[in-house]
């Protein structure tokens, strides 16, 4: 799809970042001659290479580079810790590592045989002495397939283990079409490319740009945006018209500071309806959905307009989307069920986990003979509009004093109060045996300055939600902090002072002391 849009544009920008211009042509080039090295050095089908790259255009051509050596590509994150860098080369086994020379010293201890330095001037040397025509499965060592290894991206695992996912070819070419149809990307575009490239929305965001003629326009010196500023002038900069962005980024930034972006996708996570209410106008805004066991999108919602919570919307091409009870039956619209898919998109698995492959990766009872749904562990239910709508997650529930609580739920009601941009809820335990509901809110700019009544919020909850559904304390926070991939960290949220809080009176008498003891 790439090569195609190359003979159609070749002299069209590809990848703008800082002041550099790169052509469709010259791209292709470029990554012509380092695919060459990569099958030098043993890269071809349903083999890994790292790419432990900042955003930069030496990223763009590496990814496009081993694909066209007929690899899968593994981005790695420098700003991720040491260890789990270390966990992923280790698990992962990649034949070598992209990376450049700076950040190759702060990588952990590896084989450094298999460590090539882009900027390295011998392999500077090897790449420009190579062809620069496109290769074949002559050049290759064996040849390309749609159902080969196109990409394993590293997600979180329930018990602390990251897992690979690994994505083939097959759902690559479908979320093209759709990307090109739904949000009319084409040779006038220009694509910000925001995600961390550990995130799968970065091949959404290169996709949508590189096989459309658009330009992508990368964030120079590799840095993580800075989401209250940069971001802004970023999108000014470089007359922005396409980005997908995670909510919370959007908070901190005005919609009158992007005027050229003409089509905003959000999507990782919830999206609050007053994000919804002010990104919405004057431009197309949809909400997208998918988990990264699938070709990063699953579904996309209809053009969103004013003060709505979203849905996460229609399947996208080729993708099949069933709402089941806990026994694989269908449940009626407006049924809370949990979300399963199937179709082209669909990963192949977990990178060496057959067991949690198995556990995830169920037989379809509804499609052809062999055919396979992700089980999401997401709760949906289907609209009367016949979109998707998120209810939560069913891994999200916590128990609490003998009741079960979706925290989803709170954190919908807190967002709904006045003066609060952005909440979040979680449960603590800072002081052993004592758990606790804590919420957490970021003003908006009306309430900035005055900030927020906490004792206020947590009396209009006592109206809104059960006495157990209503958050011990308050915390308000000028923002809530993101991970590297832009979504809440809900580990970094700080720890609450309850100095002020009483919990009851000390035991008076020696049988008060007795009944304390026992019930502690």
């Amino acid at each position: 799809l790439f090569e195609a849009q190359v003979g159609r544009t070749p002299d069209a920008v590809a990848v703008i970042c800082g002041d550099a211009r790169v052509s469709y042509g010259e791209l292709n080039a470029r990554a012509n001659r380092l695919a060459r090295v990569l099958i030098g050095h043993g890269v071809g089908p349903e083999q890994l290479v790292g790419l432990a790259l900042p955003r930069s255009v030496d990223m763009v051509v590496a990814v496009l580079a081993v694909l066209k050596a007929g690899g899968a590509y593994l981005p790695i994150d420098p700003d991720y810790p040491g260890e789990r860098i270390a966990f992923m080369l280790q698990d992962a086994e990649p034949v070598c590592v992209l990376t450049t020379g700076g950040v190759a010293s702060g990588l952990p201890v590896w084989d450094a045989g298999r460590v090539l330095c882009v900027d390295d001037p011998a392999v500077m040397a090897a790449a420009g002495s190579m062809a620069e025509v496109d290769l074949t499965d002559q050049d290759r060592s064996g040849a390309l397939l749609l159902t080969g290894l196109a990409y394993v991206i590293y997600t979180s695992g329930s018990t602390g283990r990251p897992k690979g996912v690994s994505v083939t070819h097959t759902g690559l070419a479908s979320m093209a079409a759709m990307h090109a149809d739904r949000f009319g990307v084409g040779p006038d575009s220009r694509v910000l490319q925001f995600a961390s490239p550990s995130f799968d929305a970065s091949v959404w965001e290169l996709m949508m740009a590189l096989v459309s003629g658009a330009g992508l326009v990368v964030p120079d010196a590799g840095s993580r945006v800075d989401v209250a500023g940069r971001l802004a002038s970023l999108v000014q900069e470089h007359s922005v018209t396409h980005a997908l962005l995670v909510p919370s980024v959007l908070a901190g930034v005005d919609p009158s500071d992007m005027p050229s972006l003409r089509v905003l996708v959000v999507g990782g996570e919830a999206c609050a309806p007053d994000v919804v209410a002010r990104w919405s106008a004057g431009r197309r805004m949809f909400n997208a959905y998918g988990p990264t066991e699938s070709t990063v999108c699953v579904s996309v919602s209809d053009v969103l307009v004013g003060g709505v919570v979203p849905p996460i919307g229609r399947p996208v091409w080729n993708t099949r989307v069933y709402v089941l009870d806990a026994g694989l039956r269908l449940v009626a619209p407006g049924v809370v069920g949990e979300l399963y898919v199937g179709g082209a998109g669909l990963a192949r698995g977990y990178l060496n986990r057959a067991g949690l492959t198995a556990g995830r990766f169920v037989a379809d009872p509804f499609g052809p003979a062999g055919g396979r749904l992700y089980r999401t562990g997401d709760l949906v239910r289907w609209g009367a509009d016949g979109q998707l709508e998120f209810v939560g997650r069913a891994d999200d529930q916590v128990k609490l004093r003998g009741f079960r609580i979706e925290t989803g739920e709170i954190e919908t009601v807190l967002a709904e109060q006045p003066g609060v941009a952005q909440a979040a809820v979680v449960v603590r335990e800072d002081r052993p045996g004592d758990k606790r509901l804590v919420g957490y809110v970021v003003p908006d700019t009306d309430a900035a300055a005055g900030g927020v009544d906490t004792a206020s919020v947590r009396e209009s909850l006592r109206g809104r939600l059960p006495e157990y559904m209503v958050p011990s304390v308050v915390v308000v926070l000028d923002s809530l902090p993101l991970t590297v991939n832009g979504k809440l960290d809900r580990a970094a949220l700080p720890v609450p002072d309850l100095s002020g809080m009483t919990s009851g009176r000390g035991p008076r008498t020696a049988r008060e002391e007795v009944l304390c003891g026992l019930f502690a």
